[in-house]
Order: structure tokens, then sequence, then C-alpha cells
């Protein structure tokens, strides 16, 4: 009585099935680091659209109610005095006629738009400050841990009779080394030309 349970077949079988194995493993790593890098880089061109609107939308708000606008002749910094509301705590009310009228203080403050380039980088940041006392902590565009940006540049240029404040910004990812420019102009109604 011959029994043939097929032991010998186990070998044979995996020696063709090991080789197939590891090319199908390797295939789906493959595939996932390019799908990965793929990943990575739309993510960081996604950061450089989101950083390079950020900041249009910032200066052309400050813009619209800007009164006063003052450029660097490096074009490094933009420096604007604008109409805001005052805080709640400064609210007046007063009575008129036996009725209340609240007024809301209108005061002026003072933002800039400055590019700096920390040490230990290679690129120059925007930071959006009250005051320019020479620290820069905080930038709103670069540092960004899904996708790294810098700004090349940004240039502001008024047209003192039309009241037109053109602004041109160009900031490239760090990660793609792809760029963004935007250029936009903005109607300053409170402009006082000459500051």
């Amino acid at each position: 009585m011959f029994k043939n349970n097929g032991g010998g077949f186990v070998v044979a079988e995996f020696a063709i099935a090991l080789p197939l194995l590891i090319l199908v493993m390797y295939g789906l790593a493959t595939v996932s680091v390019k799908i990965f890098a793929l990943g990575k880089s739309q993510l960081a061109d996604y950061v450089l659209e989101s950083e390079a609107q950020y900041v249009m939308e910032e200066v052309t708000h400050i813009a619209r109610t800007a009164r006063e606008v003052e450029i660097s002749t490096s074009g490094g910094q933009v420096k604007f005095v604008y109409h805001t509301a005052a805080d709640k705590n400064i609210i007046e009310s007063t009575s008129l006629n036996g009725r209340y009228v609240f007024m809301l203080n209108d005061v002026l403050e003072t933002q800039y738009f400055m590019l700096y380039e920390k040490e230990g980088r290679n690129s120059s940041n925007l930071y959006a400050k009250r005051q320019d006392d020479g620290t820069y902590f905080n930038p709103i565009t670069g540092e960004n841990y899904f996708g790294d940006t810098k700004v090349n540049y940004l240039k502001c240029a008024v047209n003192e009779q039309k009241k037109i404040l053109h602004i041109s910004l160009e900031m490239e990812s760090l990660v793609t080394g792809r760029k963004i420019k935007l250029d936009t102009a903005v109607y300053m109604p409170s402009y006082k030309a000459g500051g």
C-alpha cells in the first residue's frame, strides 16, 4: 500500500509563491511611496495657495479702511494707519431727549506687514504686527508643518490721486518649488495723500 500525501510539493509551491509574494509586496510598497509623495506635494501646494490668499485678504481688508499708507523703500515693509471701531469698554451712551443713544468711537489703529528672515532660515516670512519693535515671533506665512513656504516679494504702490493701492505678492513652496503670484488693486476711500 502506497500512500502519497503530497508532502514533496510543499517546498516547490513555497519556492514559487515566495518570489511572487515578494514581488507583490514590492509593488505595493512602491505605489504607497508614490501616493505618499504625491499627497505631500499636493498638500504643500494647498498650503501655498491658502497662505497667499490669506495674506491678500488681510492686506486688502486693512487697506480698504486705510487713512495712511507708508511703504518702505526696500519694499519689505508696509505700514497702514486705518479706521476701526473702539473696544466695547469705550462705547459711550448719552441721553438725547430721554432716549439713550449709543455712540461707537472710531479710532485709528496701526498695522505693519513686514518681511523678515529669522536666524537659521534661508527664506523670508511675512509678519503682521501692531508695532515695529524689532521682535518677530509668529509669522503669518511659512513654517507650516504640512508645507513650508517663503515670500519672494510683497510690493505695494499708491496712486494718490485715485486713492488706489496696488498690491503684488509672490510666494513659493519650499517643498515643491512652485510659485504663486497674486496682484490686486484696492480703493481706499479714507486715504489722505501725504499722510
